[in-house]
């Protein structure tokens, strides 16, 4: 199995090197950014853009550096400070760090999250913006939401359509501000700091209607030529002025149910003609016209303000700055604020308006007019749940969406950067190093002593001995003995791991995936989701560190072969966790009808396990004088799934552009529909796109065939790179497998 001689580190250690000095976990994307006008133009108000509850999972990446830079700019260039708000650094290390006080609602959960609203945190905004928030808010954060309103504040809600569920946690930005979940099934009667958030079944309930008279629908629709029903600026506090019709790229609209606190913007007119987006869950749209209500609304709460819009794609921009949570890979925004349906002018005519504190309390005068109602505030269709209280689709390889710990490198949230490393606190956009397979690795014993406690990840050493009888056992460092560390054992795993009901076990090499802790006053792992005993590595380097070995050091390394060298005189191996690191290897006469590339091409794509000297060969690094040779894997687990050649997404992702490969994945996306598709390995969140040619998009673009996505299928192509993501491309087949395992 591949994944048995995976040699990353958590930590950079390199053998026989000077040791690297990194920065703790998480540090690498911190402080916060700010936004600062020119002295001239400083208009004393300051707007904080929210990423405590999301907005940054999946393709979102709604910061005010990255997908959101140009509004905030905006915003700075007309006199405002701009911050974004993470949360209360209760611990004051400088970092903000969520702790899931949803699925275990404790009160040390919740004393623990710093990833929270407060009212003292958030006071001194002018304006508070919320985009895409994937995380439901607890009754104390709604609390502080209504105290900073009522000193006549302002928030600005971005929504999107329903089931725009980009974490997979089930929640999306309509629910999460409307203040309940669209199932009403018992697991969202979840207590603790958030209380009973299933579906009520009426317009006027829930958090949002309760408090501005107003709810945001469930449905998800489209209409890029924009809605152009524009409410006269003398109807609507002067905010459509010098707005045009806005864009809607799979969007929601709200629903007004007090006219005296709420009133539309833009809405659909006469002439527009929306429809129900290909991937609604229900009709997408329930009833047309103005009668869909408004898709860009605001609303009074007393002297505080709120303004909505159903759709992030009008204001977002292309200038990505983080990795998407699941894979790693890049991610793909809209560039709404330039497109000619845009919502730029709006947006800022929108926070000028909330920014600006006014004495009146309802729009119930000449010169506030009231809105109107909108006629069925609540369809049928949004009393229940068409996913049955599932997300979007299921997360996939070991991505949690409430553990950032599980999050890929370079992700908001994820303790790694890019490279993986935590030395640099540029953002991730600014890194020219490849996207890793979005996990962290493999770590020594040694790593793992020196992990952060509540770290979570995946550890090899040698069984020592049994602790605790059958609770617990150690495993000691492969390289240093005298380095160990404690397993903690959960019921399913004792019979098989604990040393006293299996003394056999001993000396044998652990795989154990948990969160790093303390047992019995010693360093530990806990929590334990996986083990499983896999071949020793006998102290083998990766790629890239035997790159950083001196010239002349004797090296054993492992690495995935990508291609011929010299013909059938070397070839190259890549790095498992970072294709871009790759070192040749020079082929003795007697290894090259066994291991040239050029007279096997099934090698590439399979880890190989090589003794020899660090050396230079045709002036790149290499290993030469070898000893020994040894295959390890067949090319990466694909389980029991496609042809004899085919290889893991992890393999391809690492293969060399140019490469011909034989691929097993499952689809979990479209990407730029219907042009593409997204492939993931089946055991890890590592991801390659797959370009579609034009006979393939009817049944394997989700754009055009949604049943597609969770299929594993297989495909033969050529490694390449499209959007600038690693990609198989000029395939010549696709074929769905049935019954893998």
């Amino acid at each position: 199995m591949l994944s048995n001689w995976r040699l990353y580190l958590l930590l950079s250690i390199f053998l026989g090197c000077a040791a690297l000095v990194n920065a703790a976990p998480y540090e690498w994307n911190y402080p916060a950014p700010v936004l600062t006008p020119s002295a001239g133009s400083n208009n004393g108000k300051v707007v904080f853009f929210d990423v405590s509850h999301g907005g940054t999972e999946g393709n979102a990446d709604w910061v005010i550096d990255g997908g959101f830079s140009d509004f905030a700019n905006a915003l700075k260039n007309v006199g405002y400070t701009v911050k974004e708000y993470r949360g209360v650094d209760k611990n004051n290390d400088g970092i903000i760090q969520f702790v899931d006080d949803y699925t275990s609602p404790s009160a040390g959960a919740s004393a623990a999250n710093e990833a929270i609203i407060s009212y003292s945190a958030i006071s001194a905004a002018d304006v508070l913006v919320f985009a895409e928030s994937n995380r439901p808010f607890t009754q104390a954060e709604l609390t502080a939401l209504e105290q900073f309103l009522a000193d006549g504040k302002g928030i600005f809600f971005i929504a999107d359509h329903y089931n725009a569920d980009r974490n997979l946690n089930t929640w999306d930005s309509t629910e999460v501000y409307n203040g309940y979940n669209r199932s009403n099934l018992a697991k969202y009667n979840v207590g603790g700091a958030y209380g009973d958030l299933r579906n009520p079944g009426s317009a006027t309930a829930g958090w949002l209607a309760s408090n501005f008279g107003i709810r945001f629908r469930f449905n998800a629709i489209n209409w890029l030529s924009g809605a152009s029903g524009i409410q006269p600026a003398s109807q609507v506090e002067g905010l459509t002025t010098g707005v045009t019709p806005v864009l809607m790229a799979a969007g929601a609209t709200l629903a007004i149910t007090d006219p005296t606190r709420a009133k539309g913007l833009v809405y659909f007119s006469a002439s527009d003609n929306p429809s129900a987006w290909n991937y609604a869950v229900d009709s997408g749209l329930y009833f047309g016209g103005t009668a869909e209500g408004p898709y860009v609304a605001i609303a009074k709460s007393g002297a505080g303000k709120a303004a909505f819009i159903g759709d992030s794609s009008p204001i977002e921009d292309s200038s990505t700055k983080y990795r998407r949570e699941d894979s790693g890979g890049t991610k793909s925004t809209y560039p709404g604020w330039t497109d000619s349906g845009n919502a730029a002018q709006l947006s800022v005519n929108i926070v000028n308006w909330l920014a600006t504190t006014e004495s009146y309390t309802h729009f119930n005068s000449s010169a506030h007019p009231s809105g109107t109602a909108t006629p069925n505030p609540m369809a049928s269709e949004e009393l229940t749940d068409p996913d049955n209280g599932q997300p979007w689709t299921n997360p996939s390889g070991s991505y949690d969406p409430w553990n950032p710990a599980s999050f890929a490198n370079g992700a908001y949230g994820a303790p790694y950067n890019v490279g993986g490393g935590t030395s640099s606190s540029s953002s991730s956009s600014s890194s020219s190093s490849s996207s890793s397979s979005g996990g962290t690795g493999i770590a020594s014993v040694s790593a793992a002593l020196a992990a952060s406690t509540g770290t979570n990840l995946t550890v090899r050493g040698v069984i020592t001995q049994a602790i605790n009888g059958i609770y617990a056992l150690e495993i000691a460092d492969e390289n240093n003995t005298s380095a160990t560390i404690y397993v903690k054992l959960e019921s399913q795993y004792r019979s098989e791991f604990s040393p006293q009901n299996n003394p056999s076990i001993v000396g044998e090499t652990l795989q154990v995936s948990g969160r790093r802790d303390v047992y019995m006053s010693q360093p530990s792992i806990e929590y334990v989701t996986d083990m499983q005993i896999v071949a020793a590595s006998g102290g083998a380097l990766s790629v890239a560190e035997a790159l950083a070995e001196p010239v002349s050091t004797p090296v054993t390394a492992v690495g995935v072969i990508t291609q011929a060298i010299n013909g059938i005189y070397a070839l190259e191996m890549a790095d498992e966790s970072n294709g871009a690191a790759t070192i040749y290897v020079k082929l003795e006469s007697q290894y090259r009808v066994d291991f040239s590339p050029q007279n096997d091409p099934t090698l590439i794509g399979k880890t190989l396990l090589v003794s020899g000297v660090r050396d230079n060969y045709q002036s790149q690094p290499s290993i030469e004088y070898v000893t020994a040779m040894e295959l390890i894997s067949d090319g990466g687990s694909t389980g029991n799934c496609g042809s004899a050649s085919a290889v893991s997404v992890d393999t391809a992702y690492a293969s060399s552009t140019g490469t011909d490969l034989t691929v097993v994945g499952e689809v979990v996306a479209g990407v730029n529909n219907p042009y593409a598709l997204e492939l993931a390995d089946l055991n890890s969140s590592t991801t390659v796109y797959v370009k579609l040619e034009s006979g393939q998009r009817a049944q394997f673009s989700p754009a055009n065939n949604p049943a597609i996505l969770g299929e594993v299928i297989e495909v033969v192509g050529k490694r390449d790179l499209y959007m600038s993501y690693p990609s198989l491309e000029y395939v010549s087949s696709l074929q769905i497998l049935n019954n893998c395992n």
